[in-house]
Order: C-alpha cells, then sequence, then structure tokens
C-alpha cells in the first residue's frame, strides 16, 4: 500500500516517525508550514531514509485568517461590561470566517510540490481542515482520505456548540469540514477511541494509541527520532546537567504579552531554582517572543514551538527532572521524567497574573 503523511502540525509529524520507524514499507512524507519552522525538519528527514520521498508545501502564506479565528476562538472573558472586547472578538471571528473561504477558493489553484502526485497513493493521512493543501484535497475530491487527530486525544470530550453551526455549514457545503467531519473522509485515526466528539459520527475510527507507539520503541530508535530533531534544531545540553522544562500555554487579552513573560518568570523562581538547564517550550501556537527571559536568566534555551516536548521522553542522552505546565492535554505523553507539575489557571490567579483576559488551549 502506497501511502503519504501530509504534516501541518507537530503532534503529525512525531506520530508519523513513531509509524514510521517500525513500518515495514516506506511511506512519502509532505511537510506544510502552517506552523512556522516546520520546514527545518526537511533535510533530515531526507537523511533518515525513514521515508522515500519528502517534499515541503510553504502553506503559511495561505493562513491569513487563522489568527483571527485563534486568537477569537472564544468569547471567554472576565468581563461581560467589557463591550469594546465583545465587538472586537465578534468582529475578528467575522472576519476570520470570510477570509476562510477566501482560502478555500485561492486553494483551488495552489502547485503541489514537483513530482508529487496525489493520484498514486492509496491513503493520504492529513489532518487539518484549515490548510491550503486539504482544501486543495478537498476540491479534487479524493476518496482515500485517512484524518489523523492534530493532538492526542483532540477529537474527544466536549467542544463548542459553535461547531454544530458549522458541521450545519459543512452540509451546505458551503464550507468544507471541520475536524474529519468533510464527506470524502474515509476514515479517522485517534489515540484513543472513547468519549469522540459528535463530528466524527458515522466515520470508520481507527484507535493507534501514541503511547503504544512510543511503548514499541527501542531505545536505540527513540534517541535516533529525538536526534533527528536535536540536529535540525540546533539544540544539545551538557552531560549530566539537571533539565528541567516549562510549557507554555495561549493565553488571549490585550496584556498577553506580558502574562507570558511574568508567568514564566515565577515558575521558574517557585519550581526551577536548581536547575542548570532550563527549556521553555511555547505552545504551538504560542507567539510570545521569550528572548527577555534569557537575557535575565543565562540557564533558559527557548525552543522552537513547532519541537513536540515528547521528544525528550523518547531520549536516552537528555533526561528532564522537572516538567511544568499549566494545562497540556498531552501530559499523559511524557514519560521518564522525574517530576510532572500541573499548576492549572488557578496559579495565574494566585500570582496575580490571570484577570480581564481570556484563555485558550489546545
Amino acid at each position: 500500500m502506497k501511502i503519504i503523511y501530509i504534516c501541518e502540525r507537530p503532534y503529525n509529524l512525531l506520530r508519523a516517525l513513531l509509524k514510521a520507524v517500525n513500518s515495514t514499507e516506506k511511506p512519502d512524507i509532505l511537510i506544510t508550514e502552517n506552523i512556522k519552522g516546520m520546514e527545518v525538519m526537511c533535510d533530515e528527514l531526507k537523511s533518515s531514509k525513514l521515508f522515500n520521498n519528502v517534499y515541503f508545501y510553504d502553506g503559511y502564506r495561505h493562513n491569513t485568517f487563522s489568527h483571527n479565528l485563534k486568537i477569537k476562538k472564544t468569547l471567554a472573558i472576565r468581563k461581560l461590561s467589557d463591550v469594546k472586547y465583545v465587538f472586537s472578538a465578534i468582529y475578528h471571528i467575522i472576519k476570520g470566517f470570510f477570509d476562510y473561504l477566501k482560502s478555500q477558493r485561492i486553494s483551488k489553484k495552489i502547485t503541489l510540490p514537483e513530482g508529487l502526485i496525489l493520484e498514486d497513493y492509496d491513503e493520504i493521512h492529513m489532518t487539518d481542515c484549515t490548510s491550503a493543501v486539504n482544501f486543495y484535497l478537498y476540491h479534487k475530491k479524493y476518496n482515500n482520505l485517512i484524518f489523523v487527530e492534530h493532538g492526542k486525544n483532540a477529537l474527544s470530550g466536549e467542544y463548542t456548540k459553535l461547531l454544530d453551526f458549522l458541521k450545519i455549514l459543512v452540509k451546505l457545503r458551503i464550507i468544507h469540514g471541520i475536524r474529519g467531519s468533510n464527506r470524502h473522509i474515509k476514515a479517522i485515526e485517534v489515540s484513543e477511541n472513547e468519549n469522540l466528539t459528535k463530528d466524527t459520527k458515522g466515520k470508520e475510527i481507527r484507535e493507534i494509541p501514541f503511547d503504544k507507539l512510543v511503548d514499541d520503541l527501542s531505545a536505540e530508535q527513540g534517541e535516533f527520532i529525538y536526534q533527528l530533531y536535536a540536529k535540525s534544531y540546533k539544540f544539545i545540553f551538557p552531560e549530566a546537567s539537571i533539565v528541567d522544562i516549562f510549557l507554555t500555554t495561549t493565553i488571549d487579552g490585550e496584556n498577553s504579552k506580558e502574562v507570558h513573560l511574568s508567568l514564566c518568570e515565577v515558575v521558574i523562581s517557585d519550581f526551577m531554582s536548581d536547575a542548570d538547564v532550563i527549556v521553555i517550550k511555547p505552545h504551538p501556537i504560542d507567539i510570545t517572543d521569550y528572548t527577555p527571559i534569557t537575557l535575565k536568566d543565562k540557564r533558559c534555551v527557548i525552543m522552537e514551538p513547532c519541537v513536540p516536548a515528547e521528544i525528550f521522553t523518547l531520549s536516552t542522552s537528555v533526561k528532564i527532572n522537572t516538567m511544568v505546565h499549566i494545562d497540556s492535554s498531552a501530559e499523559g505523553c511524557y514519560k521518564n521524567i522525574n517530576k510532572k507539575i500541573t499548576l492549572g489557571y488557578g496559579y495565574l490567579e494566585h500570582k496575580g497574573l490571570y484577570t480581564d483576559i481570556g484563555k485558550t488551549t489546545q
């Protein structure tokens, strides 16, 4: 069977690597830069020999609507009297929606990487419903599409009522589809087949647990995958160092940058005083510039947002002592860590950081 993995999110690239390293057949892979920096992996992926062909498509320039949809995707404000914020949120949602429709139209005419012929594949594994490449797939009406969750258990649990409205737009064929609901999706691949949201109804569900993919790796395979990232993004830590890591969250509001930086400082002060190296791992859609933190504390290293923190679980050469996060949906992925601390959003309130702003998590 000839398969191609279209990887637009950090989680999906890591998941593709976990599957490819133990595959008897070499798949192809297409990296598309919905999240800035994904293309950096291309050279190491080619040299890894895990894939027959490695392609790259720059989808970032088609992503103009995502800022509006992501930054204002909730009206979870603290003061309903803040009329300015309400109208700003509504404006960005409406603008983002019409930009979305424009991107759908433009994507009919994109030019795929040279040598990539999608008709040759038995299965096309993809994830996002907001990218130029996936819009293109829907336009071409491919019926061999496998929708892969964009994060561990991302299709499980409760979801906003807005999705019910969007599903109506899908049925009316005004928009292409959300979270695997497009009619051309053959199957949906998830880490756990339980408590799935309604938009997966009627689809074939393939359960491939992320934890099992990790557990099936040998120590050598795990380190091999870790080194692909380490070489690509050029990070190296001294031997025998005490390494701590902070996984940032995403916080909306006019003062979000200041809140992100202040939160990082208090976490380091409260939990990482003994660390030799402190890794600041921004959430994939956290655009905060953490450089001021590194200027104050030379122990700090900023990891690229597109590098999944789960890779440290795979490494035999680097061990994380303490991992701190506010609300990471992938906490269960992080094994072989001495101490894991979940703070919750109450920590921000306790520290006086969380006032009149909304929050988003993914």
